[in-house]
């Protein structure tokens, strides 16, 4: 939810990890829910009137976060702050200087850092690669080798297929920990229910795939650790 408070360089990010969920973002459900959590009244209201406010709110709850005032500032422009801080902050962890650069250029630096210290750690070469290449690779790798921890077979599949596979036995072991009858339901009917009465666990199960560490502040804000 919060990618949506950003500009345009973290939905290109998504696309180079290829990790985007739209069903996470665009659930009328979860909206409602999260809007519910956020103290938000949803009755009479739209899915895109909800939305937008949980934005807002979202927006004024990360800049307090970072310690940015919200008094009398429009949200675009606060988001655009709240963006400018995190990826300075961001920066400044992976010891990236920040000094004369576009932050839209210091974001791009970020994310190949980011995605080459993962192919590093995964013993993938980056030599002559373009980096969507790379990143590709990265998230292959990463799902193959949780396919393997899950017992899932990969031999004489296609990625896709691995992929879809990986997330359904994610699906179904989180609807478990969770208490959630299972028979007779698809992954999908179990995604629906995860994400509408049990949201605020979804980060602590790690439902999504490897988003890519390299992600993570542009969904929940800059590590603290």
């Amino acid at each position: 939810m919060f990618a949506a408070t950003q500009p345009t360089e973290q939905n290109q990010s998504e696309e180079v990890h290829g990790h985007g969920h739209g069903h996470f973002r665009l659930n009328p459900e979860f909206i409602k829910k999260q809007a519910e959590s956020l103290g938000i009244k949803t009755d009479g209201k739209d899915t895109e009137t909800i939305a937008k406010e949980v934005r807002e709110v979202m927006i004024k709850k990360r800049a307090e976060e970072l310690g940015i005032s919200t008094k009398g500032k429009e949200i675009d422009s606060l988001a655009k702050e709240v963006f400018e801080t995190t990826i300075k902050n961001e920066a400044k962890q992976l010891g990236i200087s920040t000094e004369g650069k576009d932050l839209r250029d210091v974001a791009r630096e970020i994310q190949e850092t980011q995605i080459k210290k993962e192919a590093k750690e995964l013993g993938i070469s980056t030599d002559g690669k373009d980096l969507r290449d790379v990143a590709r690779e990265v998230r292959e790798t990463q799902i193959k080798k949780e396919a393997k921890e899950l017992g899932i077979s990969t031999a004489n599949k296609d990625f896709n297929q691995i992929a879809h596979e990986v997330r359904d036995k994610k699906i179904f072991q989180a609807a478990e920990k969770l208490g959630i009858d299972t028979k007779n339901k698809s992954a999908d009917e179990l995604f629906n229910e995860i994400m509408t009465k049990h949201a605020d666990k979804v980060k602590e199960l790690d439902l999504f795939p490897h988003k890519g560490r390299g992600m993570h502040f542009f969904f929940k804000g800059p590590k603290t650790e």
